[in-house]
């Protein structure tokens, strides 16, 4: 597996790319999938008005079949706002390591804390973010009807033990 990190502002190039997987990602089985601007639009949106925007992707070959991106306006914080692996890429270790990779660039640029949501019943996601050494900080409901898992990890030794409420 290669990997390729972007930092700022991505191309229509990446995006065409990285839009393609997400959208394989999120569309339910035995549904179509949407236009590819529609994706394209959807990853441009979760990085417009950030000033800090990370991306790294995972390839086999040529085929890009994982991806991380985050995105940031605070200087302490950085979301890890989506991201996942294909089915066919998966249990090798694709999504540690691309998480690996987010975190040490956010180390790298200073931010203190870095955190991220996912669906409750997303297991697979949930038990990295444990493994990698993040806490569940809180459940809300998105949209008023989908339950969403907040984790949060300090990435400074001195804030590792802080309540998220102290912060």
């Amino acid at each position: 597996i290669q990997y390729r990190a972007f930092e700022g502002h991505l191309s229509d190039d990446t995006l065409r790319e990285v839009a393609h997987v997400a959208g394989l990602l999120v569309t339910p089985a035995g549904t179509p999938m949407r236009e590819l601007s529609s994706y394209m639009e959807w990853l441009r949106i979760e990085v417009a008005g950030h000033r800090w925007v990370y991306l790294v992707l995972a390839y086999d070959g040529d085929t890009l079949v994982g991806y991380k991106l985050g995105r940031s306006k605070d200087p302490r914080s950085f979301e890890s706002s989506l991201g996942g692996v294909l089915p066919q890429a998966r249990r090798r270790g694709i999504a540690w390591e691309l998480a690996e990779r987010q975190e040490q660039w956010c180390k790298a640029q200073g931010f203190q804390y870095l955190f991220t949501e996912t669906k409750y019943d997303n297991r697979p996601m949930l038990m990295l973010n444990l493994k990698r050494g993040f806490y569940i900080a809180g459940t809300y409901l998105s949209r008023g009807e989908h339950l969403k898992v907040r984790c949060e990890k300090a990435l400074t030794a001195n804030d590792a033990d802080a309540p998220s409420a102290e912060r």
